[in-house]
């Protein structure tokens, strides 16, 4: 890690866990790999699921719709859609709008992050026709194009017919030669910019188009003079900066955005890159970036800097950087973590999503090759996946609580994990990156024996990533199993105003009361947890007993089994821990 400078005066502008994503971007010829390199963080708060499934090639009815958010343009479906991997995210309530990420038959890969608050007005009617589009804006893309150029183009045509009913939002569309981001805006003004073949971009969650270039750039019709009717812009002041005229003054420059930024150009360029103004939509590396360093960065939690001082995370339970109230780049609610690594345009196939299930700091990153078949362990929609995504938008109420798949358990280890983080990472890290080097060692000769032996490549890939998937599971229950041993008993009561805990430490131990909280899945334990009730906490007979209220409990969910997670410090501020499950 390398340490840039800030002001400390900048760490107390802290900022809540965002409820976003993270994106970096390499051109084919910043890429060690020699093809477009994409990485990408999917962060989303509350209790979600998080589904994988392959989704086969379709012919549709002349009169067939795309189902769409109640309000929203109901949209002609074509002919024939491509196949897909889809990764999707969703509630019990029904799935997100701006989550889920695909990758298509033709190569293109699909995923977005938010741009926070946009200056265009949300309660505009007007800026929409036929209630616009959200969802269904990335599904078209994944299902109608060839290329990532094509996907932007389809994007371009959706967004100037319906309007975009989001405030602000970056897409990605990628495939092995090149690169695009789509920024828009509530309506139907939007800026697409190719990532030039020798750069690295970085992607937080605010609008990164600077400067519009005709040669590299999309932009929607009469973007610049509707800005300059609005008074968001005067051609005085200098040329057109459309990140700096389109974001929302309460969210320009936050210091969410700028760690981040910071951050991960400074990895990407192994020198300090900090700014007080903005930074740029993208760096020209000195040299080809490995596909270690995109996965370090979706890694990072500023190690090393200014920007994680010690007293921070030794004021949350268990020291874990994600429940601190600066954002990271892999934080709390850092849902998975992909990193495509392209293969050639006219070998599809053959490209590898390194992917992790959850937060790439706890869990590790494996080599998968969805466009054949899904391991067993991780498909979880099998032969419903056509379903599924026509019932995305729609209430499941299955999805309350716990699920009984290998996804679970990854989420359950690192949930417990984070109770002891300050204990384990330094060890756990290295054994993470250990199992890693196997994995990629093993990916490498298995890529050039697909290459080699086209005929066989799904057999090879398939049964690749089946081994993969079986060492994964067998290291995580391996993990889980010694995690176990340092976890303490937690019973619980309910009554209808409170939550009784029961817990036990070793002798001589004796629990700080302010420090303990109560957490649950995907929630950031210091800016979303539940803290015990005051004076609640008493000692009897070798065991503690702590009240919270119930009405916080309550609001985690209802209508299923939900994992609670106690944390806190003992008097010499070590950390303990332990989880329970209630159902609500």
């Amino acid at each position: 890690m390398f340490i840039f400078v800030f002001s400390f005066l900048m760490l107390l502008m802290f900022v809540r866990g965002a409820l976003a994503c993270t994106t970096v971007i390499l051109g084919k010829n910043a890429s060690a790999t020699g093809h477009v390199v994409v990485g990408h963080n999917e962060d989303d708060a509350d209790h979600i699921v998080n589904r994988h499934g392959y989704v086969p090639p379709s012919a549709h009815a002349c009169d067939e719709v795309l189902s769409a958010e109640t309000g929203c343009a109901c949209i002609p479906q074509v002919p024939q859609t491509h196949g897909f991997y889809w990764s999707e995210v969703k509630r019990a309530s029904g799935g997100l709008s701006n989550a889920d990420s695909f990758y298509n038959d033709a190569g293109v890969l699909i995923v977005s992050d938010s741009c926070g608050q946009s200056k265009m007005d949300m309660d505009d009617p007007a800026l929409l026709s036929e209630g616009g589009i959200g969802y269904n804006l990335r599904r078209i893309m994944a299902e109608r194009a060839k290329s990532a150029r094509e996907a932007i183009e389809i994007a371009a045509d959706m967004l100037s017919r319906y309007g975009y009913t989001g405030s602000g939002r970056a897409y990605v569309a990628a495939d092995a030669d090149e690169a695009w981001v789509l920024q828009a805006s509530r309506g139907k003004h939007y800026v697409a910019r190719r990532v030039g073949d020798n750069e690295a971009v970085f992607i937080p969650n605010w609008f990164t188009v600077h400067d519009i270039d005709d040669s590299i750039c999309i932009i929607s019709p009469g973007l610049i003079e509707y800005a300059r009717e609005k008074g968001w812009y005067d051609p005085k002041d200098g040329p057109f900066d459309f990140s700096r005229v389109w974001q929302s003054e309460k969210t320009w420059m936050g210091p969410g955005n700028r760690f981040r930024s910071a951050a991960g150009y400074s990895l990407l360029t192994r020198s300090s890159l900090s700014r007080e103004d903005s930074y740029p939509f993208a760096i020209v590396p000195r040299e080809p970036i490995p596909v270690d360093v995109i996965k370090e960065v979706l890694r990072s939690h500023f190690e090393g800097t200014v920007m994680d001082p010690e007293w921070m995370r030794s004021s949350s339970t268990g020291g874990s950087p994600h429940n601190t109230e600066l954002r990271r780049i892999c934080t709390g609610t850092t849902v998975e973590s992909i990193v495509a690594v392209f293969s050639s345009r006219d070998r599809p196939d053959l490209t590898t999503l390194w992917t992790c299930f959850g937060r790439p700091c706890e869990l590790p990153y494996l080599p998968l090759h969805p466009f054949y078949r899904i391991p067993r362990q991780f498909d979880s929609m099998g032969d419903q996946s056509l379903y599924l995504l026509n019932s995305h938008i729609q209430p499941e109420k299955n999805l309350s609580g716990r699920q009984d798949n290998i996804w679970q358990e990854f989420r359950d280890y690192q949930n417990l994990f984070e109770l002891f983080y300050e204990e384990l990472h330094t060890t756990h890290e290295r054994a993470l990156l250990c199992l890693e080097q196997v994995l990629a060692s093993h990916e490498e000769i298995n890529i050039t024996r697909a290459f080699d032996s086209a005929a066989d490549s799904a057999s090879i890939l398939y049964e690749a990533d089946e081994k993969t998937a079986a060492l994964a599971v067998s290291r995580l229950r391996g993990w889980t199993k010694e995690l176990a041993k340092l976890e303490m008993k937690v019973t619980a009561q309910m009554s209808e105003a409170e939550l009784i805990l029961t817990f036990s430490l070793d002798a001589g131990r004796i629990p700080q009361e302010a420090i303990l909280c109560l957490s649950w899945e995907n929630a950031n334990a210091r800016t979303e947890g539940i803290h015990a009730i005051t004076d609640s906490l008493h000692t009897c007979n070798d065991k503690w007993t702590v009240r919270f209220p119930m009405i916080a409990v309550s609001k985690v969910g209802s209508g299923g089994t939900f994992d609670f997670y106690l944390g806190g410090r003992d008097q010499n501020g070590k950390c303990f821990g332990g989880h329970f499950s209630l159902v609500l």
